[in-house]
């Protein structure tokens, strides 16, 4: 199973600990090069998230930026590690009804690549490819123990799989696509509704430490009365942004479906063939070997949750233009950097960092990818992890001090029009009149 169209030369089911004790720099480098969750948590902390602390107005939008981190870390980043094993098991058991014991090593069928279940003889294939790989489990061998079994299978027992659904190769494909995207719905809505909820969450805590609507970032800047007034209409639509966050949630939940469609489907047409292509790409196996394309759909409703909970029309400017930096900054920021500074590395200290060997097409040839870290030679791989820090850097300046520079320029403008504006009223209401002067 391949980690991205961008990287698709290494396969994830073969883990190999880099050497820390060598060089911990290039050690750390080749693990986040390969580790796409993991990788994407380090970008995002040292890039986005810690700048954009530091660049806030006040404590108070200081708060909720570190809460926005603290929970995007928490539950992005580590609850997989936790959740994404259970679930897997309970979509075996209950789901896919394909093991009868939660401890069993069988609910590791449910980590075979979707590109293998497009049809029932190279599911066999790969199942058996597999079984050969399994390793001994434990907590199997110790439920085993308990219960006085004497029979223990350390490997994948595909003829179990087989029993357990009468021995139908092609029920056996229905139940793991079943079981596969029932989970793959669970990660999308947890983890998109864990993390998006942290904008309403830092309203509530913000208006109940305040008791203030207004956005936070404005405090002190204007008087209390101007700050509220610019949060007076975003307070009354505030159930329908909610309501269109429950609909963009529900609809992220059912995507899916549509991968169930595509692959169990027998009829060849443009639609099917498209997701079968896809299909692929939404494949990983824990929190940690995750592909691109099922966090960019996660980001839809991560992003659309907080940018839905602004308090007013600068916030949603705020929020939208720096959930387009981070899509942007992750899903093709760090690749482009990362190719251009790839090809001037190869240019002019004769590395061979990019991947030359890669499909024709059109994208590719803009921004050739590079290779990974772990496959190039010692020099290389010295030259590239230095490469990989460089692209860090310039990404955490661009991204995390850049953008949050003019983003508050921009929110002290809109502060200042609007107290501009309130000065005209004012003096235009103050101004004396005939009348004052004139006794009745």
């Amino acid at each position: 199973m391949k980690i991205s169209e961008f990287h698709s030369d290494i396969d994830i089911n073969k883990r190999q600990t880099p050497n820390f004790r060598a060089n911990p720099m290039i050690g750390l480098a080749v693990n986040l090069d390969e580790k796409v969750l993991l990788g994407k948590a380090v970008l995002d902390v040292v890039s986005l998230d810690a700048p954009q602390v530091i660049m806030a107005n006040n404590n108070q939008e200081r708060r909720e930026k570190f809460n926005k981190s603290l929970f995007s870390f928490a539950l992005g980043y580590l609850s997989p590690l936790v959740t994404l094993p259970l679930t897997n098991r309970f979509a075996m058991k209950y789901i896919g009804k394909l093991t009868k014991s939660f401890w069993t090593n069988n609910h590791k069928a449910i980590h075979i690549s979707n590109k293998f279940l497009k049809d029932a003889e190279p599911m066999m294939a790969e199942l058996t490819r597999m079984a050969k790989g399994v390793k001994k489990n434990p907590f199997e061998e110790i439920y085993y123990k308990l219960n006085s079994k004497k029979q223990y299978n350390p490997r994948l027992n595909i003829d179990e799989l087989l029993k357990s659904c009468g021995g139908d190769k092609e029920k056996l494909r229905q139940k793991l696509i079943n079981a596969k995207n029932a989970v793959l719905a669970f990660d999308l809505l947890f983890t998109s509704a864990s993390i998006g909820c942290v904008g309403f969450f830092n309203n509530w805590q913000t208006k109940r430490k305040t008791k203030q609507d207004g956005y936070s970032a404005e405090f002190y800047m204007a008087d209390k009365s101007i700050v509220e007034k610019r949060a007076e209409s975003y307070k009354k639509k505030e159930p329908l942004r909610k309501a269109a966050w429950l609909g963009v949630l529900t609809a992220l939940t059912l995507c899916p479906l549509l991968i169930k469609k595509g692959l169990t489907s027998q009829t060849s047409n443009a639609f099917n063939n498209y997701i079968k292509k896809i299909a692929p790409r939404l494949d990983y196996n824990d929190g940690i070997y995750m592909s691109r394309l099922a966090l960019l759909l996660a980001s839809f409703g991560i992003y659309s949750g907080i940018t839905l909970a602004s308090r007013n029309q600068t916030e949603l400017k705020d929020t939208s233009i720096r959930s387009t930096v981070s899509t942007i900054t992750y899903f093709g920021g760090d690749i482009l950097i990362g190719s251009i500074l790839g090809r001037l590395a190869d240019k002019y200290l004769k590395t061979n960092i990019i991947n030359k060997d890669i499909e024709n097409a059109f994208i590719r040839k803009l921004i050739p990818p590079t290779k990974r870290l772990r496959s190039l030679d010692p020099r290389d791989k010295k030259i590239g992890a230095i490469l990989y820090w460089v692209n860090l850097a310039m990404l955490s300046v661009c991204m995390g001090f850049g953008i949050p520079y003019l983003i508050n320029k921009m929110i002290r403008h809109d502060v200042e029009k609007d107290v501009n504006a309130q000065n005209k009223t004012n003096l235009y209401i103050k101004r004396p009149r005939m009348e004052d002067f004139v006794k009745g």
